[in-house]
């Protein structure tokens, strides 16, 4: 027995339970006490017993007056009630005793009445509950259901070792109660029945694999034979053979027979060496014996004794499901899956693992491969003889005739099929003419690709490095490096240039090529290659399929199909191995739209960057830019010497700027430092305010004695820091280099800390975990509210419209997108928001709505429903389409039913808006609690927890910044009296500034790329910014460093071209309209640019 608090741990026992438990309330009063027949818990029973002095045993007192009681309530004596019953005939209904007279006391002593049946009716005759003429009728509806069932029983159907009835065949839900009737009125007869294909199966079953087809001599064998031929290895025999035996019975395909093992073994179908393991096996039709009780059990209930391994049983039930379903030991047929469930035959995690394509049990191996598979799997290679139907294995040579895919064996058959080698070939190949090898020379770019972007060269050293060692180096951003490693992961395998290996993504992470802060994102992108799961039908899809499912986002899946074009072809999950475009389309892994996207080099398209020229260029256009390893053929981009190349650049295009904040107390200016660490700004705008005045970049010196330093560099100003300078004088530790090298640390928030700017108040560093040494001595109160951020514990509402600071009128999210207050792809994502929380929210009523039901009403756009059904799903819950039961986003996303991305925006969303959603729970479940059950895993808890670390995938419709959605909530105002929650957008803010959204307006396409590289080159970030919810309110304006028809945008905007940053602290958070502007004339200030 167990503790209370580690029966919590082990998941024997929860809070719901303890508390119901504790309740003394009547769902728990489950006994009753003899003496008093009251309903009491046990406890409260065990406290009426007394305890026998001699054996120490608790027994319950049973008084006299009771049984005196008992007998005097009674209303007729045993000797009157016998009487009656005797003197007391009933006329039998119509059936098998129709016409006939019984007496009351007959029947109750026949077969017809059950022994429970019998005491009741007597006791309730007895204690006057009933009269007799009651009884009668009881009687007669008794015996009704009694020839019914009868009836039924009648009708039997062979199975493959016995009978069975009809009533058994439609409680085990093989047939319908339609079917049933009719076969009792004898419309259809049993033969009909046994015809229908979904009856047949469970009769009889589909049939095992049964022997062995030689493709040379177009011979037949047994398996048996097959072994001793040498042609196929003994383990692969034995599990097939097993097979066979768990399924019905030994298969003798040359005679066509049907043999029990021990019949097999006495006509050498088998030899006498495998006649005990054939009858363990065929234990799992007749049954094992539980050696505790005597009783005949299941296959699993066997496993769950102990008496047999786990992984046995779960190849065994594989070959049942597949030939027809699971068995029944009693009675020798096949049973639905759920069926078998629900009698106990297996268990929810058995179920899954059944069920599950990619991770299911792969315990038999293909002879001619020797490849791992299914039972699934290795029946779809079988050939069916024409005579007598048996499933035979084709043999090949399985030196000559399999070919190394990506993932998997691929079959001379299956390259025919996809036209990658012609008939010619394949008839060379089985004459030995050319070999596998030349064949595989000649095809290498649909079995193995052409390299993909691999690692880069360092073009000052001279040295090779992986794109990972390439980031943490400071050499290339994180985001650029993420592309090219997700771009790996989508056409084959991540990349060791340095050692020339090709690796999956968890090897990778295991050796170091990357770090475990990308694993999640780049296993999702490795399913471009093993296949994405449909979460309706279980089949694996390929990555164009999961797009046009909307799996996966649109332009996040043009990237990784545009990168497998690049490297040799389209991927196709299921042969793991590359396509021509012809026979992609056939199949529906392709179609002529998304070859014209693609082909066409636009803005779309180009999803990658070239860290050299800070260029977006598509994947082939930047492995153009790339050299070739001449000892490993990999393809490795180029880093050019920027130090070197920035010194002949032109001074005047980089162009110095000072941002200037004004106290609205004192009028004093202060820096955005100093703004910061008085409190007021918070963090996240100091680090986008620092980001306007400074351009920082990590740059790598090689001095003539060899020596290898790292600077941190402005561009604009010139400043300079050695990182490990800072570190012997101890204004960084190691802990903040590891942060800023893995990402979580800003290089701008970095640099501060390298100039000393950081010193006295507690770094970024502290909020990730970080053994800092800084300080907090004058920590800014906001941050410091950051740093002790605690789950949410009341429900709260997600952002339900939008504020229009213009005309102080609130719109819902799809009018505010009409208006071009906010961009397609951030109002969807608000949209999904509002769905995957409990419904589309109309920001005037309050009302929430289902997705189609807010089309109705016009909050939705037609074109958005297939976008936003995923997200309704994480609230309702994502259906087994086999168990038909009910996943929430967390399980859906743990098993791979949804896409990393989306499940963990809803996730994010539902986190932050008072706790995670289960289908089969009332209200918001806590992380602890989810932890507790299994639901999500401690990573994801502390991903959910790290809200600073949260995805910035919406547009600020003020600042036109990323932010995430914790940020658009804070942002937001609340409204009194309803609680809707409303983020401000103001048109105003876009009128004469640049903003990537406004040129397509509301009818661009979602998921269109334009603007979305905000921050990743030189003066990208341009807009106006309002920090209204903190108190004060900002706007700037900037022109770009790079391009002259930005330049000239800004001019006819602005008097004089000039760049201007205007400041201002205001204690009002929405502007008065009659106003001409927020600022007043002394607020403002101009700073020239140098």
């Amino acid at each position: 027995r167990l503790p209370v608090d580690v029966a919590y741990q082990r998941g024997m026992f929860d809070a719901e339970m303890n508390k119901i438990l504790s309740d003394a309330a009547d769902d728990t009063k489950g006994f009753l006490d003899p003496n008093t027949d009251e309903d009491l818990t046990y406890q409260q029973l065990k406290e009426r017993c007394i305890t026998d002095p001699e054996t120490g045993l608790y027994l319950i007192p049973i008084k006299d007056s009771q049984i005196t009681q008992v007998v005097e309530s009674m209303v007729h004596s045993e000797v009157e009630t016998r009487e009656v019953f005797e003197n007391t005939t009933v006329e039998l209904p119509e059936g098998t005793l129709g016409g006939k007279s019984m007496s009351i006391w007959e029947i109750l002593n026949s077969e017809l009445l059950t022994e429970k049946e019998r005491l009741k009716l007597t006791r309730d005759y007895r204690s006057g509950k009933i009269t007799r003429e009651r009884l009668v009728v009881v009687i007669i509806e008794i015996i009704q259901q009694v020839e019914i069932r009868r009836g039924y029983e009648m009708i039997t159907f062979n199975t493959f070792r016995g009978k069975i009835t009809a009533d058994q065949l439609y409680s085990s839900k093989i047939i319908d109660l339609e079917t049933l009737n009719m076969l009792k009125d004898k419309r259809l007869t049993v033969q009909q029945v046994c015809e229908m294909e979904s009856v047949r199966k469970y009769l009889f079953g589909t049939g095992a694999i049964s022997g062995i087809y030689k493709c040379a001599g177009k011979e037949v064998l047994t398996l048996y034979q097959a072994m001793k031929k040498g042609l196929v290895k003994p383990e692969i025999t034995d599990a097939l053979l097993e097979a066979q035996a768990a399924t019905g019975f030994m298969l003798d395909p040359v005679k066509n027979k049907r043999l029990s093992v021990d019949e097999a073994v006495r006509e050498g179908l088998v030899g006498p060496e495998l006649h005990d393991r054939l009858l363990s096996a065929e234990r799992a039709v007749t049954g094992y014996r539980d050696p505790y009780t005597g009783k005949t059990i299941s296959l699993f209930q066997a496993m769950k004794k102990g008496l047999i391994a786990k992984e046995y049983v779960l190849r065994l039930l594989d070959a049942q499901l597949v030939t027809g379903g699971i068995i029944d030991p009693e009675y020798s047929y096949h049973l639905p899956l759920e069926t078998a469930y629900q009698r106990g035959y297996l268990d929810r995690e058995t179920y899954s693992l059944l069920t599950d394509p990619t991770e299911g049990p792969q315990g038999f191996c293909d002879p001619s491969t020797e490849e791992p598979m299914s039972y699934t799997q290795l029946l779809k290679r079988c050939r069916v003889d024409e005579n007598s139907g048996q499933r035979l294995l084709t043999l090949t040579d399985r030196k000559r005739l399999v070919f190394k895919g990506l993932r998997k064996q691929i079959t001379m058959e299956q390259l025919v099929a996809s036209d990658i080698i012609t008939s010619s070939d394949a008839a060379q190949l089985l004459e030995g003419e050319i070999t596998v090898e030349q064949v595989s020379d000649s095809i290498k770019k649909y079995l193995e690709g052409t390299s993909c972007i691999s690692g880069v060269f360092v073009e000052a050293t001279k040295e090779r490095l992986t794109i990972y060692q390439a980031m943490k180096k400071g050499m290339i951003r994180p985001g650029t490096a993420f592309e090219l490693l997700e771009a790996q992961a989508a056409t084959g395998y991540m990349i060791d240039p340095i050692k020339n290996l090709k690796l999956t993504v968890s090897d990778a992470v295991k050796m170091g090529v990357v770090g475990p802060e990308f694993k999640d994102k780049l296993l999702s992108a490795e399913r471009a290659v093993t296949g994405y799961r449909d979460p309706y039908s279980g089949e694996l899809l390929s990555l164009f399929q999961a797009m046009q499912k909307s799996l996966i986002l649109k332009d996040h899946g043009i990237r990784l199909l545009e990168s497998q074009i690049a490297t040799g072809g389209i991927i196709d999950p299921e042969y793991s191995h590359r396509l021509p475009v012809e026979v992609a389309y056939k199949r529906g892994l392709f179609d002529e739209e998304m070859n014209k996207i693609l082909s066409d080099p636009g803005d779309d398209t180009k999803g990658f960057f070239d860290p050299n020229t800070e260029e977006n260029l598509t994947y082939l256009q930047l492995k153009e830019r790339c050299v070739v390893d001449s000892d490993t053929g990999l393809c490795l981009l180029i880093l050019k010497d920027k130090k070197r190349e920035r010194k002949t650049s032109s001074k005047s295009s980089v162009r110095k700027r000072r941002v200037v904040i004004v106290d609205p107390e004192t009028g004093k200016e202060m820096s955005v430092y100093e703004a910061y660490r008085k409190g007021l700004i918070d963090h996240q705008t100091y680090t986008e305010l620092s980001e306007q005045e400074c351009e920082w970049e990590e740059v790598t010196i090689s001095s003539s004695d060899g020596v290898v330093k790292s600077v941190i560099t402005d561009r604009r100003s010139g400043r300079q820091y050695d990182i490990d300078d800072a570190l012997s004088k101890g204004l960084i530790d190691q802990g903040s280099l590891d942060l800023y090298r893995s990402g979580a640390l800003s290089i701008t928030e970095f640099a501060d800390m390298l100039s000393g700017n950081m010193s006295g108040f507690r770094s970024r560093t502290s909020s990730v975990g970080s053994s800092s040494s800084y300080t907090s001595q004058q920590a800014s109160p906001m941050r410091s509210h950051m740093v002790t951020w605690n789950d949410p514990v009341e429900e709260t509402c997600p952002v339900a419209g939008i504020l229009d600071t213009d005309t102080l009128e609130k719109v819902s999210i799809t009018e505010a997108m009409h208006r071009n207050l906010v961009d397609n792809i951030s109002g969807q994502r608000l949209l999904e928001a509002q769905a995957c929380t409990g419904g589309i929210i109309d920001p005037t009523t309050g009302e929430k709505y289902s997705v189609t039901d807010a089309v109705a009403h016009s909050l939705v756009d037609k074109i958005m429903v297939d976008r936003i059904n995923l997200a309704q799903k994480a609230f309702n819950g994502f259906e087994d389409p086999r168990t038909k039961t009910k996943m929430s986003a967390a399980q859906a996303l743990k098993k791979g039913w949804l896409y990393y991305e989306a499940g963990q925006r809803f996730l994010e969303v539902q986190y932050l808006t008072g706790g995670l959603i289960e289908p089969d729970v009332t209200g918001r479940v806590s992380l602890d609690e989810a932890l507790q059950k299994g639901t999500i895993d401690a990573r994801t808890a502390q991903k959910l927890r790290d809200v600073g670390a949260h995805t910035k995938y919406i547009t600020c419709p003020k600042t036109k910044l990323k932010i995430s959605y914790k940020d658009a909530m804070d942002r937001s105002m609340i409204e009194e009296g309803t609680g809707l929650r409303l983020l401000e957008a103001s048109s105003q803010s876009t009128k004469g500034f640049y903003s990537p959204y406004n040129v397509s307006g509301a009818g661009s396409s979602a998921g269109s790329r334009s603007g979305s590289r905000t921050g990743s080159r030189t003066g990208s970030r341009r807009g106006s910014f309002d920090a209204s919810g903190s108190g004060y309110s900002m706007s700037f304006s900037s022109s770009s460093y790079t391009s002259s028809s930005y330049g000239r945008r800004l001019a006819s905007a602005v008097p004089g071209g000039r760049e201007m940053v205007t400041m201002s602290m205001s204690s009002r958070p929405l502007p008065n309209p009659d106003e001409s502007s927020v600022f007043t004339q002394t607020q403002l200030l101009q700073v020239s640019m140098m």
